[in-house]
């Protein structure tokens, strides 16, 4: 198979804007702190532990939703509307790129709607 038959069955993704580019950045960053505050919270010696193999955590999402709706302060900065909750995985999200690639496409959609109406945002 040729190149360009290739370059024609591979799906086309747009680049992203320069407002996603920036809000994905600023999400990564927002969680990167806020990761690391949690880390430190819940951290501490597992020498003491029974079976070190088993830990509290592992059936926990890596990113619960409650954390996720404190990240609403970005979609507003950069989309200009505030994060719709309803729009939150149920359960939180496993990683952060689970999380941007859910979340940040539903709200870009949400904040097209709004800012150009039903119509123009498609």
């Amino acid at each position: 198979m040729t190149t360009k038959a290739i370059a024609t069955l591979a799906p086309h993704t747009p680049p992203l804007s320069d407002r996603m580019t920036k809000l994905i950045a600023a999400l990564r960053g927002w969680w990167e702190v806020e990761s690391a505050d949690w880390d430190q919270l819940v951290t501490g010696p597992t020498i003491d532990a029974r079976d070190a193999e088993i830990d509290l955590w592992d059936d926990m999402p890596g990113i619960d939703s409650k954390a996720v709706a404190r990240s609403s302060p970005l979609f507003k900065k950069f989309l200009g509307i505030e994060l719709d909750v309803t729009l939150i995985r149920a359960g939180g999200y496993k990683t952060l790129d689970d999380f941007i690639d859910h979340l940040v496409p539903l709200m870009d959609e949400a904040a097209k709607k709004k800012n150009y109406g039903e119509k123009e945002a498609k």
